[in-house]
């Protein structure tokens, strides 16, 4: 009983440690844009797209990233997602440019274009997220960048 009680007593430390570490002052969540979206072949209703990001990593110490996840959305409607894995650690006060490939829901595209159409043009608002998973905690950091980009039509 002595042993589970140690054990317990060890995980619980080290959980409020790694707590501790991602809200110390010297812990910056990292920053993800969006700097690229560039068209490949299509083939049938799937057009494919090369998405770039810039990571910035504002913290103190190396970003080990274990996987990634995006969601781009355009008008409040989901029009490009994906994921990915293997990435290079990104060291401290740092940043590094990634390109994926993506796929881009044609049907979500056509409601975009019409919610565009209805709003004569204006501005479209966009929503990037991204999750970002480290090798040694388990819960993701999120990030969102928003913002609108105004069309001239």
């Amino acid at each position: 009983m002595g042993v589970i009680r140690g054990l317990g007593l060890l995980t619980t430390a080290w959980l409020l440690s790694s707590c501790a570490w991602m809200s110390s002052p010297s812990y910056e969540k990292p920053e993800v844009n969006l700097v690229k979206v560039e068209p490949l072949s299509r083939k049938g209703l799937e057009q494919r797209i090369v998405i770039g990001l810039n990571i910035l990593n504002p913290s103190d110490a190396e970003l080990n990233i274990s996987g990634l996840s995006y969601r781009l959305k355009l008008q409040d409607i989901k029009v490009i997602s994906g994921v990915t894995s293997g990435l290079k650690p990104i060291p401290a006060y740092s940043e590094s440019r990634i390109e994926l490939q993506a796929s881009v829901n044609i049907f979500s595209g056509f409601r975009v274009l019409e919610s565009i159409l209805k709003n004569n043009g204006g501005a479209i608002k966009y929503e990037l997220e991204t999750r970002i998973s480290t090798g040694w905690w388990k819960i993701p950091i999120t990030i969102v960048e928003s913002g609108s980009i105004d069309l001239d039509l």
